[in-house]
């Protein structure tokens, strides 16, 4: 019963985010040529390309789905069952939304455009990452990358949004990518604010293979590791490690997989981080 709660608030997740990313594509930001982020403001600007050069209208539902495709069968891969599973949810949800919800502007206003349609995108997407999935896209790059290479979430979504923004200001005009980067720019405020990478946790790992998983962490973790190797466990006498980290809430997902690969018995306290003194990077 508690596994059907569980999943039950995932798939409404997802559901949420299909209705609320398709409002704001269809009604504010698609019409006023005003791109979001990621994946799906790569769709809306190849739906707008062909458009302009080529005179067909495709439609962005289905250049979201395709540009996923590959995306979620990398995901599959990499980074396990359940996560893509749900992310393909997410996915499928937007795109059969953004279809049976008419192309049809609700102000003439662009700055109104551009800031409601970017929150109601950035709500959406906060939901999904709060029950540990993703809406697909550049969540899923980000995260194959900083797993195998330790490159940053930040560093992704930066990229695919800048080249967005160079490509609409060069074709369509440098005022409206302005206006893209402020759709841009709300989206991730709403994000940060409802779950995402700005919320720190610490993480206190007690395990007898402690130097096996810090390893495994230091090879695609972009954080410090303090490691305490004489601790003993007051009822079995057995002489224990732990391994204290302060992450933000993207990079608890491999340190879970990893410390579940290396010891299934390992035990994972986290904690709340209200607040940080020194040296952290935010992605």
């Amino acid at each position: 019963m508690a596994v059907f709660k569980e999943y039950s608030k995932k798939i409404f997740a997802a559901i949420f985010y299909g209705i609320t990313s398709a409002i704001g594509i269809q009604l504010l930001l698609q019409p006023a040529k005003i791109y979001t982020s990621g994946v799906m403001g790569a769709a809306q600007l190849v739906v707008n390309l062909i458009n302009k050069f080529s005179h067909l209208n495709t439609e962005v539902y289905l250049w979201y789905f395709l540009l996923n495709v590959p995306l979620i069968i990398l995901s599959w891969k990499k980074l396990g069952k359940k996560f893509t599973v749900l992310s393909l949810v997410s996915i499928a949800a937007a795109s059969i939304f953004i279809l049976f919800i008419p192309l049809h502007p609700i102000t003439d206003d662009p700055m109104l455009a551009s800031i409601f349609g970017g929150a109601m995108v950035g709500v959406g997407s906060g939901i999904c990452f709060r029950y540990g999935f993703s809406t697909g896209g550049t969540d899923i790059i980000a995260l194959i990358i900083q797993k195998s290479r330790g490159g940053t979430v930040g560093q992704v979504a930066f990229t695919v949004n800048a080249v967005i923004v160079f490509i609409a200001g060069i074709v369509f005009g440098w005022e409206l990518a302005l206006y893209t980067i402020i759709s841009i720019f709300v989206t991730n405020i709403v994000i940060d604010r409802m779950y995402i990478q700005q919320q720190k946790i610490t993480v206190i790992i007690y395990s007898h293979h402690i130097d096996d998983i810090s390893k495994e962490l230091l090879k695609t973790l972009n954080r410090g590791i303090t490691l305490d190797h004489n601790l003993t466990g007051a009822y079995s006498g057995e002489q224990i490690g732990s391994m204290t980290m302060v992450l933000t809430k993207y990079q608890l997902f491999f340190v879970k997989q990893t410390v579940k690969k290396v010891d299934p018995t390992a035990f994972i306290n986290i904690q709340p981080t209200i607040g940080i003194m020194g040296k952290f990077s935010d992605n």
